[in-house]
This record gives structure tokens, C-alpha cells and sequence, in this order.
């Protein structure tokens, strides 16, 4: 299979352990060169779990967490793309934000099965 470039969004949000109400979040588009959709949803992962190393800290009061992918699929090719382009964004109301991440875990659970069912 020919190599393709992916866009995907990779989306965490934070909690602060002095505080249980913080509903904020972030998005990070990245663009992935993969041989197929299951090494690009891989890399995504791995891509994750490497920020939340930079993110999370011991010292720190803030502790950040994945909760899901957003956008993923294959581009045709990729225009200029700044490096770490971040969105930061806040929800006022616990249960929007908490409905937000469970439509963020369906979401990635779904891309799952679509990538196993695709195999």
C-alpha cells in the first residue's frame, strides 16, 4: 500500500488536583505520513502519549489526560502546517463537560472497530 499523509486531532483535557472543577481542553492537529489508516491511528496514539510525558509533570497541580481523537482521515497532501498548533478551549458546565469527553471516548472506540473491521 502506498504511503498517505493523515490529519488527525488528538484531544486531552486537564484537571487540577486542588481544584475538581476545571473543564478545560486542548486540541492538537498533527499530520502523519502512514502506509494505512491502522499505523496512522497507532502513531496517533503513541504521538499522545509522548505529550502527555511533556505535559504532566510530578510538581505540578495540574494533571493532563487523553480522552480521544477527533478528526482523522486521510489528506491528499498537506499544506504548510505550523508546528504544535494547539487549540485551547473551556466548557462552564460540568455535564457539557462531561458529555463532551464521553462523545470523545464513543468516538475513538468507534475508529477502533472501523480500523479492526477494516484489517
Amino acid at each position: 500500500m502506498k504511503e498517505g499523509w493523515f490529519l488527525t486531532e488528538l484531544i486531552y483535557s486537564i484537571h487540577n488536583k486542588k481544584e475538581s472543577a476545571v473543564y478545560q481542553f486542548d486540541k492538537q492537529m498533527k499530520m502523519i505520513k502512514a502506509a494505512s489508516e491502522r499505523e496512522a491511528y497507532q502513531y496517533s496514539l503513541v504521538l499522545a502519549s509522548k505529550e502527555l510525558d511533556l505535559k504532566n509533570t510530578a510538581e505540578s497541580d495540574e494533571q493532563w489526560e487523553f480522552v480521544g481523537i477527533g478528526l482523522f482521515q486521510m489528506i491528499d497532501e498537506p499544506r504548510e502546517v505550523k508546528r504544535n498548533a494547539t487549540f485551547h478551549y473551556e466548557m462552564y458546565n460540568a455535564q457539557d463537560a462531561k458529555q463532551h469527553v464521553i462523545s470523545l471516548r464513543k468516538r475513538l472506540e468507534s475508529l477502533q472497530m472501523q480500523i479492526a473491521l477494516s484489517a
